[in-house]
């Protein structure tokens, strides 16, 4: 292991929640100095610091950044993990509901990559790692959702073209059905009770969507972000690496989907 001021810094953006804290561990494990940026607290890792930020404020994204290159020197990797979700039709979604999931999964991450590519840009090398989702590209009753994390994957794509000439790599990782300890499993247990079945039920099902017969783990995320920051992906830029064991589409049977409804729009 190097010394500290020879460790490349890693801020883990949302690095406090299941997928995050995950790929904190790991990056650890491998060697970068993380910092954990989040509102609450950072897990038991080998930190070099944490940092308070509240994505979806600007003032909160730059004072967080300033503090951690005041502190650290340099920021070599930027993760981007934070997010939140909204399941409801999109007849039943609130205009302010609607930007609250905006300003958190996209506009947050177009604030934490701006801050972070100006150093970046500086020292002409850097990763930048958006952790999108295979299920923002057609999952329904999640209108909000799908639309923030699509955002996030076009800002990869054009942050990608832009900073390759500054040797910064921009990529995604998108994972797919995270199982047990995640806040995915919260809403899938909401939405197994919104469809009147059983967790065991409910689980089994979403297991046959994925070929290879279990949940994503966190680890399984955490293991692709290493590998996109490691110099291994120097040559890899504006990709997306689904980490879904096979998912391909939304497998979910379409009767039991059409009770899936808040029910008070119509």
């Amino acid at each position: 292991m190097t010394g500290l001021k020879e460790r490349e810094i890693a801020v883990v953006v949302g690095g406090a929640g299941g997928i995050g804290s995950a790929i904190v561990r790991k990056l650890a494990a491998d060697g970068f100095g993380v910092v954990c940026a989040d509102r609450a607290p950072a897990p038991a890792a080998d930190l070099v610091g944490t940092a308070e930020i509240d994505i979806a404020d600007p003032v909160s994204v730059e004072a967080a950044m300033t503090g951690i290159l005041d502190r650290h020197g340099r920021i070599d990797v930027l993760v981007n993990a934070a997010g939140i979700h909204l399941q409801k039709l999109v007849v039943d979604t609130e205009p302010g509901e609607w930007d609250r999931i905006q300003a958190v999964n996209a506009r947050g991450p177009f604030l934490t990559c701006r801050a972070a590519a100006k150093p970046m840009m500086r020292a002409r090398r850097g990763r930048i790692v958006n952790v999108t989702t295979r299920l923002g590209f057609g999952n329904p009753y999640s209108s909000a959702y799908m639309a923030s994390k699509n955002a996030l994957w076009g800002l990869t794509q054009c942050l990608a073209v832009e900073l390759a000439g500054y040797g910064i790599t921009v990529n995604a990782v998108a994972p797919g059905h995270v199982g047990p300890g995640t806040g995915m499993e919260k809403q899938f247990r909401e939405k197994a009770d919104k469809l009147g079945m059983s967790w065991e039920a409910f689980e089994a099902q979403v297991i046959k969507t994925i070929p290879v017969g279990r949940w994503c783990r966190p680890e399984d995320v955490a293991a692709a972000v290493s590998w996109v920051a490691s110099p291994a992906a120097s040559f890899v830029t504006g990709e997306t690496i689904n980490v879904t064991g096979g998912f391909v589409g939304y497998g979910m049977a379409p009767p039991l989907e059409a009770r899936f409804t808040e029910g008070d729009a119509l």
